[in-house]
């Protein structure tokens, strides 16, 4: 076992994260991750709305029938702009990278996203909002870098209105932008405008296979795999999955979720950040919270102080005293289970659970710090299968870690025998 588990750490050191980190060190993927981890208050409080009128309870419900549109406004106020929210973030965020004003660059790729996606009816004096939800994700990150960089390349070759010296700079600043802003402004008007070229249609056309690919159970399987695989070596796979190479597309299934509840309609995409915490990571990575409560009375003095300090932590999803204290990972005991029996299962278990109609999908942004069984009532907005789905995965996992738990503790028991001789 301890061959095999060098050979698998040999791999994921050598071939699977270098180009997984690499990808995600990306300036352009640092930028898109940073303006959606940025909007995660939002949607957090944008997501309470959803609670309130999609309450369990008939009673409730019917209480809060009468306010239904005026919470919605909210949830629609915050989810429904996702993609405006993110034009100006990720243009900040990069102009940040550049050394170039952040106001600046961000109200320029805001602009440049109103004339593609949502260019003004003159006939009615509206505009369509309707891309400016999960629809417009993918559009906002081409807009954004290229806005960013059109604006770092004038300014790198001093591209611009100049002013002279005794001007402030602040002001010099914003003349030497009127150039780079102009010709993008005219850029994205003539290609949607003139020519009636919809770059967030044809986008959507390309990318929408990719979306789809990224909710089936294989993507489910991958996320997992890499998640665990990574943390069995001590390797933070969060940031590699979680909130690295699929955090777009998480944010994005979300999205899509509450725009189908606000329909209506039952939300069907079922890979997003809150059923990752629901079914891969309740209680933190590997579903240590089984482990932490069968070593509480252990005979072993090393495994019960670690459950003891751990169980608190573990209750909020933080689970690193467990994962680095007994340990779990590098742990040629645990690799199976901590890899196999926990994430991998419990998020494979969710998705056939969703699939067949046996519990809502996840679709209320919620803090990953919520406790368990909480968690997944109100993230599938009080589906109180949640609950018991969550509940008996506990179980089963506390199942599958038992016998390799109680191998360990073996283990450990002969060397504080010999530690005490």
């Amino acid at each position: 076992m301890n061959n095999f588990l060098d050979k698998m750490t040999n791999f994921v050191d050598s071939k699977l994260t270098p180009p997984l980190i690499k990808f995600g060190n990306n300036k352009y993927m640092v930028a898109i991750r940073n303006a959606l981890i940025r909007l995660i208050p939002l949607l957090i409080v944008g997501s309470f709305p959803m609670i309130l009128t999609n309450l369990p309870i008939a009673s409730l419900a019917k209480v809060m029938a009468p306010y239904n549109d005026a919470l919605n406004t909210l949830s629609n106020m915050t989810f429904g702009f996702i993609s405006l929210f993110l034009a100006f973030g990720i243009g900040s965020e990069l102009a940040d990278t550049y050394g170039l004003d952040k106001t600046t660059v961000g109200i320029v790729s805001s602009v440049c996203f109103l004339l593609t996606v949502a260019p003004l009816d003159l006939k009615t004096n509206t505009i369509s909002v309707g891309g400016f939800g999960a629809s417009g994700m993918f559009t906002t990150f081409v807009i954004g870098i290229i806005v960013a960089e059109v604006m770092h390349f004038c300014d790198k070759h001093n591209i611009g209105i100049k002013m002279p010296a005794g001007v402030p700079a602040g002001i010099a600043s914003s003349f030497s932008s009127i150039l780079p802003m102009t010709v993008l402004f005219v850029f994205f008007w003539f290609l949607r405008i003139i020519i009636g070229f919809d770059l967030n249609g044809f986008l959507k056309s390309i990318l929408s296979p990719i979306l789809i690919l990224s909710d089936t159970w294989y993507a489910v399987l991958l996320v997992g795999l890499v998640l665990m695989l990574c943390w069995s070596v001590g390797i933070h796979g969060g940031s590699m999955t979680v909130q690295g190479v699929m955090y777009a597309f998480l944010v994005a299934n979300i999205a899509l979720n509450v725009e189908q509840v606000a329909a209506g309609m039952k939300p069907t995409h079922v890979l997003t950040e809150p059923f990752v915490f629901c079914f891969g990571m309740p209680t933190g990575n590997g579903i240590t919270l089984p482990l932490v409560l069968i070593y509480l009375f252990s005979k072993s003095k090393r495994l019960r102080s670690v459950s003891r300090m751990s169980l608190i932590p573990s209750i909020f999803n933080i689970n690193e005293p467990v994962v680095f204290g007994l340990p779990v990972v590098m742990n040629p005991t645990f690799f199976l289970p901590y890899v196999f029996g926990t994430t991998v299962f419990g998020m494979m278990y969710g998705y056939v659970l969703i699939r067949l109609g046996l519990m809502t999908a996840p679709y209320i942004s919620v803090p990953w710090t919520t406790p368990p069984l909480l968690y997944p009532y109100l993230a599938t907005g009080g589906d109180w299968r949640a609950v018991v789905a969550q509940l008996v995965l506990f179980i089963i996992v506390g199942i599958v870690w038992y016998p390799f738990a109680k191998a360990y503790e073996k283990q450990l028991l002969k060397e504080e025998q010999l530690e005490n001789y």
